[in-house]
């Protein structure tokens, strides 16, 4: 697209895998506000099937090496202390384990380079994305990364996070991005900045993939926490292996550091951060299927447009 938009993700998903695997986990709106007189809210989907266990292995191979045991801790040949920056002001989002910049390099890389197995979570991704817009009724929708031109190469369009339990108290609250809030760059020369989920713009949406091989709830605890700000309201979403996290990026969320009955086990996880461009411009592109429960609302999101 014009203004570094992203090019669109196009790869097919492999076969062996088909969009009726994925069903449901979760499905939540929050932060509730009349925006520019329409009633806007924040999503969030979680689904399983969508990554099967073979593209899970896959995955969390890119984060630890190939004889690595979970058991203990994050494998320091891919992960070094304080380098997780994962917000806007660029400062650390935690005082936890980041990728080396090798390692977060090659899992960022692009065409021939990309990995194969973010390769089909981005076509898998894709995939569904577009058949939620064909549900709803949509003109087709082009899912793209986030494109450097939004913020420079120093916000990458691919993140890992290895939290364990002696992390304690060390994650804050943050956003992954607001498109109100970005900097002067070529993409606000094209599209401006404007509230996310605005009828017509790119909605800036992230996807969170659980990695670790097990994960025993809610024992292990290690949950990602979404606030409600008005209210002060936190949802919890329970981490599932495999299960994926679709959410609008200017959530106000958390990561929680694993209880301590996790052990050195981390909590691996892998944070997509896409562009969503709507082929028409009356709606954003919606994360869930029509045909699903409606979505539970929290905190604000209840107050109906009166």
């Amino acid at each position: 697209g014009g203004g570094g938009g992203g090019e669109p993700l196009r790869r097919r998903p492999s076969p062996g895998w088909a969009l009726s695997d994925v069903t449901p986990a979760l499905h939540a709106v929050l932060d509730g506000a009349a925006v520019g007189g329409r009633w806007d809210v924040s999503s969030l989907v979680a689904v399983d099937g969508l990554v099967d266990e073979k593209l899970r292995a896959g995955l969390l191979s890119l984060l630890h090496g190939p004889s690595w045991p979970p058991e203990k801790g994050a494998d320091p040949d891919y992960w070094c202390d304080g380098s997780f920056s994962d917000t806007l002001s660029g400062g650390p989002a935690s005082s936890g384990v980041g990728l080396r910049p090798a390692r977060l390099a090659a899992l960022c890389a692009e065409g021939r380079d990309t990995p194969p197995a973010v390769a089909e979570l981005e076509a898998r991704v894709g995939a569904y994305l577009r058949a939620v817009d064909a549900a709803s009724g949509g003109g087709g929708v082009d899912v793209c990364r986030m494109p450097e031109a939004a913020f420079g190469p120093e916000v990458t369009p691919l993140a890992a996070n290895a939290p364990v339990s002696s992390d304690g108290e060390a994650y804050g609250w943050h956003i992954d991005a607001d498109p109100a809030l970005l900097p002067p760059s070529p993409w606000t020369d094209c599209f401006g900045r404007y509230p996310n989920r605005s009828p017509g713009k790119p909605r800036f949406v992230t996807a969170l993939v659980y990695l670790s091989p097990e994960w025993r709830w809610p024992e292990w605890g290690a949950q990602t926490r979404c606030l409600d700000p008005p209210t002060g309201e936190v949802l919890a979403i329970p981490p599932a292996p495999g299960r994926l996290l679709l959410m609008d990026q200017d959530i106000s969320h958390a990561v929680t550091a694993p209880a301590a009955a996790a052990g050195d086990t981390p909590r691996y996880s892998l944070v997509l951060k896409l562009c969503l461009h709507s082929h028409r411009g009356s709606v954003a592109p919606p994360l869930a299927m029509p045909g699903w429960s409606p979505p539970s609302a929290s905190g604000s999101a209840q107050r109906l447009k009166g």
